[in-house]
């Protein structure tokens, strides 16, 4: 899954898709503009991606809510997932959800990466204000009323950032985080996850974070964290999608084309690479090139297309997109 550089499907976009097949798309501000330009740019990636390799993409976004939401007005915006926190009201946060996962649908994303499942200890924790609060259980409560109300909305709920960056100081934008805290601090880390899978959860996003307890690799390249721990302790048979492989949590540590690899290995189905077409091009070209690792992407194949298959391509109606929006913005 990567990152176009535009808001129209130009010559880069286009090699993207048609020479290197990638399986998914991830829209940042700089792809967006307007409703109208959202929903025309992702039927021209589905039906460039349909003719090339016969099967549709997966369009993710970041709308978590806050600070963390690239679709602005007339798209609904979310409060912060720390404002949710102080009002703990699960069925208005679904509500909430069901009506952005509607709009997404309705512009052609299927994919949302949220909502975030980090237990935040503290205001020195970078995930303070994208943290729905500090008690495990909350999170979970919160956390779940969330993903019912995207998926209710009609698009893939991502949960992040396993195993949990809460109990860190460090932000994993910049270097690899080291976790805090003993075993008992690992569990409160995990309630919400464990909570998520029980639930059907369709998607995880892994964290570049180091737990010492349980390797010395970050959990996005660890086998023990995303095989061992997500897959084994937890029972999670979803889709396991890396956080950007350009982050400086791996790529001061590693080449992103390393990082695919030791990914892949690790357990992850999504390799998401978000910025430089040079790193895509590296990570497409060392995984061509790879062997042994021929079972691990025939595994991870299999899980995206039963995904895909259970959210099926529909074309989009841009009357439709013209009138909801329409509509919004006269009523704002």
């Amino acid at each position: 899954m990567v990152g176009i550089p535009g808001p129209s499907l130009n010559a880069e976009a286009r090699y993207l898709i048609e020479v290197l097949q990638v399986g998914g798309v991830i829209l940042f501000r700089r792809n967006l503009e307007s409703p109208l330009q959202v929903a025309i740019l992702t039927r021209d990636l589905q039906e460039l991606a349909g003719a090339a390799t016969g099967r549709h993409l997966l369009i993710a976004i970041d709308q978590e809510g806050g600070p963390v939401q690239r679709l602005q007005p007339p798209f609904i915006q979310m409060p912060a997932a720390r404002e949710w926190g102080r009002q703990d009201d699960p069925p208005a946060i679904e509500r909430l959800t069901t009506q952005v996962g509607r709009e997404l649908r309705l512009v052609g994303i299927n994919m949302n990466m949220a909502p975030v499942l980090d237990v935040a200890r503290g205001p020195e924790s970078p995930l303070w204000m994208r943290s729905y609060g500090s008690v495990p259980e909350k999170v979970a409560r919160l956390g779940l009323a969330a993903i019912r109300g995207f998926r209710a909305g009609g698009v893939i709920p991502v949960a992040k950032h396993f195993p949990g960056l809460g109990y860190t100081t460090l932000d994993s934008h910049q270097d690899t985080p080291t976790v805090r805290g003993d075993g008992t601090e690992r569990e409160r880390d995990l309630f919400a996850f464990r909570q998520a899978v029980a639930a059907g959860v369709p998607a995880i996003m892994s964290a570049h974070l180091l737990v010492p307890e349980w390797d010395d690799r970050p959990a996005t390249l660890s086998k023990k964290i995303l095989t061992e721990q997500l897959r084994g302790n937890l029972g999670f048979q979803g889709l396991i999608i890396t956080d950007d492989l350009e982050m400086g949590g791996i790529c001061r540590h590693w080449s992103v084309a390393e990082a695919a690899l030791q990914a892949l290995a690790a357990g992850a189905d999504v390799l998401l690479i978000c910025e430089k077409p040079e790193a895509i091009t590296a990570a497409h070209s060392a995984l061509a090139q790879s062997t042994g690792l021929e079972s691990r992407l025939r595994e991870s194949l299999e899980r995206i297309q039963r995904l895909k298959q259970r959210l099926p391509y529909t074309p989009l109606d841009l009357a439709a997109v013209r009138a909801y929006f329409g509509a919004a913005e006269k009523k704002a």
